[in-house]
């Protein structure tokens, strides 16, 4: 995959991520639409890269492709989680808000980032990119924590507890696989 087509797909998430962002304070699913928009780019940019590297000798250049499909489908799921919390008229408090708004801006940052290394191949930039994914994972983590005990003693309802916790799973996922992007981008020399 080329430094542009990589900057390319990285770009698109960013474009992707932000329209799932505004989408959690406004529950307008015009920007999920545009999201949805957004990921259509990201599946071609993937299957171009598949595509060229189908035939290619190097396991961590095929891995890379599986990694930016993973990416792509997990991101298709986090926009299918808030469409139906919007539709379901699902309403999160004011610190889960703040929490999501958190990660997928960190996600948004972490994705910059692995564009950056991308071209510059920079060890430090890669290590500060696994030190925040992995910050990130336990981050999220402690939020599921304190979510439950926001549901255990009546503050979050059920039903929101359950969109919340499967939204925070799948971002986790994304940090995963934003992690492994860098050490596997960075093996390209």
């Amino acid at each position: 995959m080329s430094n542009i087509t990589i900057g390319e797909f990285f770009q698109t998430i960013e474009e992707t991520l932000k329209h799932i962002f505004d989408s959690i304070r406004t529950e307008n699913l015009a920007h999920l639409d545009s999201a949805e928009a957004t990921m259509a780019k990201l599946s071609i940019i993937v299957k171009n890269y598949q595509i060229y590297n189908n035939e290619c000798n190097d396991a961590v250049k095929r891995d890379l492709g599986t990694r930016l499909d993973k990416i792509t489908v997990t991101l298709a799921r986090l926009v299918n989680i808030f469409k139906d919390k919007i539709d379901k008229h699902i309403l999160f408090s004011d610190k889960a808000l703040r929490e999501l708004e958190y990660i997928i801006g960190t996600i948004k940052h972490l994705s910059r980032c692995l564009k950056d290394v991308a071209v510059t191949k920079n060890d430090v930039l890669t290590k500060y990119i696994i030190d925040t994914a992995n910050t990130l994972e336990n981050t999220a983590a402690n939020f599921a924590l304190e979510h439950e005990e926001r549901l255990t003693s009546g503050i979050c309802q059920p039903q929101a507890s359950a969109v919340f916790i499967d939204i925070l799973n799948t971002l986790k996922e994304n940090s995963y696989h934003f992690k492994e992007m860098g050490r596997q981008i960075s093996c390209f020399r």
